[in-house]
Formats: C-alpha cells, sequence, structure tokens
C-alpha cells in the first residue's frame, strides 16, 4: 500500500528564492488564524519539467512569527502543528486539483497569539485549501 499522507523533503519550499519570491509577488487567503500564500508558476519547457518533477510540483512551508511568539518552544510547536494538518489534507487537496505544467508554492502562516487544537487547526487548514482550489478553477470555466 502506498504512503498517501507524506510530506518529505522534495515537497517542502527550502529554497530562498521562491520564498522570497512567494512573499513578494504572491497572492494570499485568510482564514483566521492562518494566512495563506501561494504562486503559480507555469513551466514551459522539457528541461524545467524534468527540473519540476525532481523538485516536485506542490512545495509547502510554513511559519509561526517571533513577534507573536518569542520562544523557540512556542513557534516550532506551532509549525508543527501547521505541517501536521498540511501532510493530513494534502492528499485531498491534490484530487481536487490538477497541476499539469504548473507548479505550486504555498506558505502557511499561523496568526494569532492563542494556539489552536490540531483538529481546529486541521479544520482551518482545509477550509483555506478549499478557498484556493476555488480560486484556482474558477478562471479556467
Amino acid at each position: 500500500m502506498p504512503k498517501v499522507f507524506t510530506y518529505k523533503k522534495q515537497d517542502k519550499l527550502k529554497s530562498r528564492k521562491q520564498t522570497q519570491y512567494l512573499f513578494s509577488k504572491g497572492q494570499s487567503i485568510h482564514v483566521f488564524p492562518i494566512k495563506l500564500i501561494f504562486t503559480i508558476e507555469i513551466i514551459e519547457t522539457d528541461a524545467n519539467k524534468a527540473m519540476a518533477e525532481f523538485n516536485g510540483v506542490l512545495q509547502a512551508g510554513v511559519g509561526a512569527p517571533s513577534r507573536t511568539f518569542r520562544k523557540a518552544v512556542q513557534r516550532n510547536r506551532v509549525k508543527r502543528l501547521l505541517r501536521e494538518a498540511y501532510r493530513l489534507e494534502k492528499p485531498s487537496f491534490m484530487e481536487q486539483l490538477s497541476l499539469t505544467n504548473k507548479r505550486l508554492n504555498l506558505f502557511f502562516l499561523y496568526t494569532d497569539s492563542v494556539v489552536l487544537t490540531q483538529l481546529e487547526i486541521q479544520h482551518k487548514i482545509k477550509e483555506a485549501l478549499n478557498l484556493l482550489v476555488k480560486k484556482l478553477t474558477l478562471p479556467n470555466k
């Protein structure tokens, strides 16, 4: 049985250039307390397509502001909860969305000072991803 609920290294947004581009040119969806920032890039040539397959066509990152969460322990807990919620919601998100010749970068930012439970965070991430799917599929129709 293949592993469905994974969040491998190739699925993580680690490139500084990609992250800077994401924060400068990306669009956002805000489902309190989570802000989802995303960019969509078109993959054009075969060389880029091979590179995209190696890096993955969907990459995501998570963050918690140090201004809100002063202690690293708190920030790391919030980021761990965000990663886990995204990992569990990713398969249903991938079923709804077709990423042919596209690269999608996501960044989940936690904006509240009170940490919600795992189930509440998972519900909010699911809500944000559903809004993203609606936003991405409407222009195509």
